[in-house]
This record gives structure tokens, sequence and C-alpha cells, in this order.
């Protein structure tokens, strides 16, 4: 809408500008427990003040795919961005996603065609985008880096670097191969960040024109997955006997990211709108991932080791893969993970990582293997013509192997309860239509918590499936895991006290943006424009 027109309709560009915080993976039980409590006050604030509730999401079947969708407003085989670790046509094993690939934009992009400036600050799983007129810091404090450091335009990058300096903690490719060696020193080190990141972002909400602010706080992610069992009392891998400090550790993130929200919503001002919103949360770890390649193989669809049928040829390029794993596990985890951190450069980690996660695989006799996955269990089959070296026929034998997974899957029990292990079991193609389902697994397992799954497994036809070792004791050694949970809270101008937000979905925050901006939703959005978010206004006529 010009400014003109909005100049004459009473509505200055000030009563417009929104604030939208990310918690990543921030749950909504802690959330409210600690709020009700009293450790979260500026949260329990906007709580009263504003609209608070559930969300759907995304996560429950594809967790890390909850941010991609919250920015672009559309489902996961949309916009493609469904794990750390995704099929690509042409690749035969699962690679990094590259946000820059996606289909659909982002949210920022629509309100920058429309001349809305933006300021985005640490969005998971995105990319900075050329030719944008805001200002775009990318994985300067993120949790995961999918796309590296950059912060655009250079001169607010040299600013940052030169007033604040560098993110204190470290990231998720710096921990995931060990647990954290100084639980303590992590924990101060995440504080730090969010403090850091505070100062980065009240400088920028101060200091530079915007419209719209978005700022995602990793902190308590990182926190969620290796903090979760020091403070949950009727979890497995409770500790009785630790550092006291590390007790409150989870609640001291969520603590320190409430006081944020508090200083950079008050530097924003009582005019700009907040939105507060996580896509989902994190519970304790009992994932099965662990034990899915011993399934697989037992049910004769994955082959790791040499077959007898194999040419001369093979069975040496075999052979050599097997060696080298085998040299490669001869060195301690702890001495590759320093080789990985200090030595060797983020790019190379990624590609020796992708590596090793299938270099034993004998893709001449597999006929599904696994998208690498410590949240859920991803089965992906090897399919003539879409995997390059797949030997599955389309059609009946491709539908013969998802039916026999997915059934395996259902079947599974934990000898110890008798509780099933999945909580559900999906073939991609029966919930997912869009253009990019033909890179998702084929099979999706959501873990079941209750059945509680540490060392073993029970498969019907198949016998105890068992590993020395529970989940949380494998890389990348979560102690917490990904559960829905998702929530969502607003306050400002024209928002209803003390509100109830019902039916609300993740996938509405990126159209009732754009409506509150004045701009028309895109028609390829699956969300719908919710109300009770956020004061709307008149259309230009």
């Amino acid at each position: 809408m010009p400014g003109e027109l909005r100049n004459r309709m009473g509505i200055a560009d000030s009563d417009r500008k929104l604030l939208l915080i990310g918690l990543d993976a921030a749950d909504r039980e802690l959330i409210e427990r600690w709020a009700d409590a009293g450790h979260l006050p500026n949260i329990a604030k906007l709580r009263s003040s504003g609209v608070w509730g559930n969300l759907q999401t995304s996560a429950d079947t594809l967790h890390v795919s909850a941010w991609p969708s919250i920015f672009s407003g559309v489902t996961p085989d949309k916009h493609g961005l469904y794990h750390a670790y995704v099929m690509r046509e042409g690749e035969q094993a699962a690679v990094r996603p590259r946000p820059e690939e996606c289909p659909v934009p982002f949210l920022w992009k629509l309100l920058d065609t429309h001349g809305r400036k933006s300021i985005i600050m640490d969005a998971f799983l995105t990319c900075p985008l050329r030719d944008f007129n805001g200002i775009q810091v990318v994985d300067w404090g993120s949790w995961t880096w999918f796309s590296g450091q950059e912060i655009l335009p250079k001169e607010i990058a040299n600013e940052i670097q030169q007033k604040f300096g560098s993110y204190p903690a470290e990231n998720h490719s710096e921990v995931g191969m060990t647990p954290p060696p100084d639980p303590l020193g992590f924990r101060e080190r995440l504080i730090k960040g969010v403090e850091k990141k505070t100062e980065v972002a009240r400088w920028l909400v101060d200091s530079q024109p915007w419209d719209f602010f978005l700022l995602v706080f990793g902190e308590c992610h990182a926190a969620g997955h290796y903090f979760w069992h020091y403070q949950d009392e009727d979890y497995v891998a409770y500790p009785e006997d630790c550092d006291q400090r590390l007790r409150s550790a989870l609640l001291d993130v969520y603590k320190s990211i409430d006081a944020s929200i508090g200083e950079i919503a008050a530097a924003a001002g009582p005019d700009v709108s907040v939105i507060v919103v996580s896509g989902d949360g994190m519970g304790p770890n009992y994932s099965a991932s662990h034990l899915l390649p011993d399934v697989l193989q037992r049910m004769h669809l994955m082959n790791a080791g040499a077959a007898e049928n194999e040419t001369e040829s093979t069975a040496s390029e075999k052979h050599r893969q097997s060696f080298a794993s085998r040299l490669r596990n001869m060195v301690p985890k702890s001495a590759r993970a320093l080789v990985s951190k200090y030595i060797l450069p983020r790019s190379i980690n990624e590609k020796l990582s992708l590596h090793w996660k299938t270099a034993d695989i004998d893709w001449a006799n597999t006929r599904a293997f696994l998208i690498d996955n410590a949240n859920e269990g991803f089965v992906r089959v090897n399919l003539k013509d879409r995997e390059p070296e797949g030997i599955v026929e389309p059609g009946n034998e491709y539908d013969d192997i998802c039916c026999s997974v997915g059934d395996v899957a259902k079947s599974m029990i934990n000898p110890d309860n008798g509780k099933p292990v999945a909580s559900e079991v999906h073939k991609s193609t029966e919930i997912y239509s869009g253009p990019c389902v033909q890179n998702m697994p084929d099979v999706i397992i959501n873990w079941n918590p209750d059945a509680k799954v540490t060392t073993r497994v029970e498969v019907p036809g198949l016998g105890t499936i068992e590993c020395p070792d529970a989940g949380f004791e494998v890389t990348p050694y979560y102690t917490g895991n990904h559960r829905g949970n998702a929530f969502i809270i607003a306050s400002g101008p024209g928002i209803e006290p003390a509100t109830a937000l019902e039916n609300g979905d993740i996938l509405d925050l990126a159209p009732t943006i754009l409506d509150h901006f004045g701009i028309e939703v895109p028609e390829h959005m699956d969300g719908t424009v919710q109300s009770k978010l956020l004061a709307q206004w008149p259309k230009p006529t």
C-alpha cells in the first residue's frame, strides 16, 4: 500500500511494525509450567496481554520441517526442507539440504517485493537472499548451520564484528559427535550466546529501519537436546549424582531467553506487535532409530556387506570401503571430534560425515536404506529410475517393500513393557503429494515416547534386536528429542488480552503476517489468516 494511501486511511507505518521471535524447539509444556511458576515473567506478561494457543505442526511427522513451513506457509512436500539430510535427484544417498533451492519464497522475500523492510536474524534452515533490501544475519548464532555464516549487507557485518565480536557458543557440527565435555561450560556459553544475540538485536532495532524483524533463538534447541535429562526425574537417563547447578541448566537457558524477549520488545516500543512462536518442542529421547539398521538387514532389504554374486571389482571396492571404515573406527570418537572441530573446514567435515553414513552399503543388493535421522525413522526404497543405483522396480515391488516396512514398524514392541515402539507410520505418498515428495523418505516412522525404548525392540518374525547403547548414548548423544508441542503468543495494538487461539497451525503465520501488512496472500500458501493474532488493516482499493 503506498504511503500516501496509508496516511489518508489514518494508518501509520509504525502501527504495522511486527517483531517475530522464534524459540527453536522450545517446548509448550515447559513454557506453560515455568511461566505459571513465575520463572518466565515476560512470556507470562505477553500471554496475559494477548493471544495464546497451541499450534498444529508438521513437526509431528517431520520435526525439522517446522521452521521452513512457518517461513513459507506451505507443507514440507512443497518446500522440500524436511530434515538435516535430504534426498536429491541424481544422488544415491542423502545430502545436506540447500535452502536456496527451495521452490517457494520465504515470507520476507514477499515483504521485500512489496516494499517492506525486514531484518532477519538466525532464521533456521534458510539462506541469504540476493537482491534483498533488508538485513540478513544468517547462521551467526543458529544451532545448526545450513548455509554457513554470512551477514548482508557487508557493512552491517563489519559493524557487528567490531561492536560485538563473534557468537560465543558452538554450533551442532561442533557438539554432535560427542556429548558436551563440559556441560556447565556449555550452559554458560549458551546463556552468553543469548545475551550477545540480544545486544546485536537491540542495536539493529534501534539503529536500522525495519517493518518486520525476525529473530530466532536456537539456544533452547541445543539446551533441550543436551540438558533434558538433568531435570526429568522420570527419565531413564536422569543422573542421580551430578553437579546440582545442572539441574536447572535447561530452565536457566529459558530464563535468559525470557529476559531477552522483554528487552527486545521494550526496545521495539509499545506500538509494535510481538509474536513469539515455536514450531516444535522437546521431550525425553526414546527414539529407536539406532535399531533400524539391524531391522532392515534382518528383513534382507539393506546389505552392508559383500554379496556372493559381486564381481571381483565390486567386491574389491566393497572391501576397500569396509577396511577404510575399520581404520576410521580404530580412532577414538573424541579424537575424531577434535580433528573435525579444530583442523578440518566445515565443508570437508560435511562431505566426510555424509560419506561415512553410507560407505559400507552394497547398493547392488540393497532394496531399502535409511536417511540418517536420530529423531524419526526415515526409510527410502532404492528405486530404479530415481536412485542412480536403484534396483527396485516401480509399482508392485516398490509398494510391497513400503508395506512390509510399515507393517514391521507397526508390529515392533518394547519387550520390557509390551508397548508399541511406533506412534505413527506413514507412507509418504499417502499423506503428501507436492512436487518435493519424490525427495522425501518413502516410509516415515514416528516413535512412541511411552514405549520408553532404550537398547532393544521385539519384532514378530525377526526376533529381538538389540544394541549395547540407548539412543541417547550414540551419535549425536541427544538426551532430549523433538516432539510436537508447538505454540504461539501474540500481543500488541488491536489484540484482545487473554485470548485463546483455537485450531491454529504453523502454516497460518506467513499468510497472517502478509495480511497484517496489507499484502494479498498468494494462492500457493496452505495456511489461513488468523485474525486474532494481529491487527487487520483495510486493503487498498
